[in-house]
């Protein structure tokens, strides 16, 4: 059970500028930041156009955070980011990257990954999250995820930011929802909900894409 206070050392995600396997040495939460994360992304955009493969970003957002944050102070912020990054390196696959979008928004970055491997990885990520303990003092804490979803095809002439505001506008459905759920929003314009019933997953951690050379 982590506590809001307690120190926590993340041991970080590969290194995706010198291939996979190596950490990032990140201490406070095992999460890349905000500029390195977009350099990222551009840079996995890029790769999925140019090969072909689908690409998924994920915007992922705790639930109702300011008011855990006024309620708990700044400690809770940051042990909750470091749980999400925790969660993240061990329920996602070495080839995706995980930062910081916002201050309070994480992007998920999924190569080689279409829709339906989207909503399975998000579903394991939001079940894991609801799952959680914390405590602030003796008082018993529970938190939620929700996640907004987008897709792009590496045969789609479209942007980086085209397909992140899909993801943003996903997320904000599914927080006006509720919360405590993941959503899809396609970027011709269909939307599938995948609400915040537990989904089985037929593949496991998935297969990982192999970067082409």
């Amino acid at each position: 059970m982590a506590r809001f206070g307690q120190g926590a050392k993340g041991t970080g995600f590969r290194n995706p500028g010198e291939g996979g396997g190596k950490a990032w040495d990140l201490p406070r939460t095992s999460l890349l930041g905000v500029a390195e994360t977009r350099i990222q992304a551009k840079r996995e955009f890029a790769r999925a156009k140019r090969y072909g493969f689908p690409l998924t970003l994920a915007v992922c957002r705790v639930d109702r955070l300011d008011r855990l944050a006024d309620l708990y102070g700044r400690d809770s912020h940051a042990l909750i980011q470091r749980e999400l990054g925790r969660i993240f390196q061990q329920k996602s696959r070495s080839t995706d990257l995980v930062g910081r979008l916002t201050e309070d928004r994480i992007l998920w970055i999924l190569p080689h990954t279409d829709e339906e491997g989207a909503l399975v990885a998000a579903e394991r990520i939001r079940s894991e999250v609801e799952q959680l303990d914390l405590l602030s003092g003796k008082k018993a804490i529970r938190i939620s995820l929700s996640v907004g979803i987008s897709v792009h095809h590496g045969g789609e002439t479209l942007f980086l930011d085209t397909i992140l505001t899909l993801a943003e506008t996903a997320l904000e459905r599914a927080q006006a929802l509720g919360g405590n759920r993941c959503e899809l929003e396609r970027v011709r314009g269909e939307s599938t909900k995948q609400g915040n019933g537990s989904g089985e997953d037929p593949g496991g951690e998935g297969e990982e894409g192999k970067e082409e050379s």
